[in-house]
C-alpha cells in the first residue's frame, strides 16, 4: 500500500472542506430518512458517516494548526 503525503491545506481550505463534507453528510442522512427501501439505505447511511469521518479529521487539523493529514491515519 502506498503511503499518504501531507496535503498542504491553508486554514481557510481545511475549514471550507470540512463544511463541505458536513453539509455532504447532513444531505445523505436526510436522503437516507426518505428512503422507503430499508435495503437501499445502507449505502446511503455509510456515504454519510464516511463524509461525517473526513470532516472531523479535517476539523482536527484545523484545530492542531497541522495541515498534515497523513500522521492522522
Amino acid at each position: 500500500m502506498r503511503a499518504m503525503t501531507p496535503l498542504d491545506l491553508t486554514d481557510l481550505e481545511l475549514e471550507t472542506a470540512a463544511r463541505a463534507c458536513r453539509a455532504l453528510a447532513y444531505q445523505e442522512e436526510q436522503a437516507a430518512k426518505r428512503m422507503e427501501n430499508p435495503g437501499m439505505r445502507g449505502p446511503i447511511e455509510s456515504t454519510a458517516k464516511r463524509a461525517a469521518a473526513l470532516a472531523e479529521k479535517l476539523e482536527r487539523a484545523r484545530k492542531k494548526g497541522d495541515s498534515s493529514l497523513s500522521r492522522d491515519r
